[in-house]
């Protein structure tokens, strides 16, 4: 009995395996290959992937962009080869047959092939086309698709017609591309302290006399310290601009003299283990804000000094009405801020956060 059942298995499957093969037709099978760069993984039905092997399921490729957000325009190509081959003898297909490359799904990824249109003869027929991918305008200045980890997907079907032509389709190309956060080695840090590097302060006294003038400050000046700790075992380099408050002016200011200074130490600092005198002696910058090319080895510390006072004799009234007086420093790429002859050409560095970094000091009259 229990041969009898494996038998009459054999022979359903047998007669399955036959119809199928009796039922097929010709059919377009494709593959892909990249072009320059980037360069995605490939796999096929979530398989590795060779290029260049015609494929039956879907030939997908993933790209990973490591950024804080994707770049709109044109980011990559692939060739797309296609080959018309016989499956079996019914039904017969019936040629010629329009072959369309058709986009289908989601917009946030525009796949653009060019020809995207072919006139397939009969078996054995080839055709290729170059795909563009690109990202459109709009997902840039979307929040929601630059989240760490958004993955874009396009999908490239190959659609035969008429329908009853007879000629299938049994390759679809999927692409992808991750947004990946960047591990920021850089930790940026901006605090005020007195001249004297004795205390963070977080406030201050804004002196004016009767003719409604900023007299002085209590403490009379201070310092803008920038610490950018660099977490990563490689060396890191970047462009510095420090922006002081608009009611504050370097000390001295437009004088001979150094109001910037910059230091570097091994290991990692940070404000809760602050102290000048582990820095040692620092390098006179003349009144600079913006530092061009700074390098920090793996593992250390950089930091940047600026001493400042108030603009006095200006108007009480020109103070920030929100009672705030706001510094800020920034963190470019290296080298694009032209050797600081065009600061505002600055690209920010993705390795730094934050970035830019900024300090506040509250402050009343009196």
């Amino acid at each position: 009995m229990k041969t009898r059942f494996l038998k009459s298995t054999q022979l359903l499957v047998l007669a399955l395996s036959f119809s199928t093969l009796a039922s097929a037709k010709d059919a377009i099978k494709a593959s892909v290959a990249p072009l320059g760069s980037p360069t995605p993984i490939l796999q096929v039905n979530g398989n590795p992937y060779s290029a260049g092997t015609y494929a039956v399921g879907t030939i997908q490729l993933f790209y990973t962009v490591n950024a804080y957000q994707f770049t709109a325009g044109d980011f990559a190509s692939f060739r797309l080869v296609m080959q018309d081959i016989n499956m079996g003898a019914n039904p017969a297909t019936s040629y010629p047959v329009t072959l369309n490359l058709t986009q289908t799904g989601s917009a946030n990824l525009v796949l653009t092939p060019v020809p995207a249109s072919f006139s397939v003869t009969g078996v054995g027929w080839t055709g290729s086309s170059t795909v563009t991918i690109s990202i459109p305008s709009f997902v840039p200045s979307t929040p929601s698709l630059n989240v760490d980890g958004t993955d874009l997907v396009g999908n490239l079907q190959l659609v035969t017609s008429p329908q009853g032509a007879h000629l299938d389709t049994v390759t679809t190309v999927q692409v992808h591309i991750k947004l990946v956060h960047p591990t920021a080695c850089l930790r940026v840090f901006d605090f005020i302290t007195d001249e004297e590097f004795n205390a963070i302060l977080t406030s201050t006294v804004v002196n004016v006399n009767n003719k409604g003038k900023v007299n002085s400050t209590i403490p009379g000046q201070f310092s803008d310290n920038i610490l950018v700790a660099n977490t990563c075992s490689t060396s890191q380099s970047f462009d510095l601009l420090i922006g002081l408050d608009s009611s504050f002016d370097t000390n001295p200011h437009g004088n001979p003299g150094n109001a910037t200074f910059t230091y570097l130490k091994t290991g990692y600092v940070d404000p809760s283990s602050f102290s000048i005198s582990a820095f040692g002696s620092g390098t006179p910058q003349g009144e600079r804000l913006c530092l061009a090319s700074i390098v920090v080895p793996g593992g250390d510390t950089f930091l940047a000094t600026v001493h400042m006072g108030i603009i006095r004799g200006m108007l009480a009234s020109a103070l920030p009405s929100s009672g705030t007086f706001t510094f800020r420093a920034e963190l470019d790429v290296a080298g694009s801020t032209s050797g600081c002859t065009n600061p505002s050409a600055g690209a920010l560095n993705s390795m730094a956060t934050p970035n830019p970094a900024s300090a506040t000091l509250t402050f009343t009259t009196q």
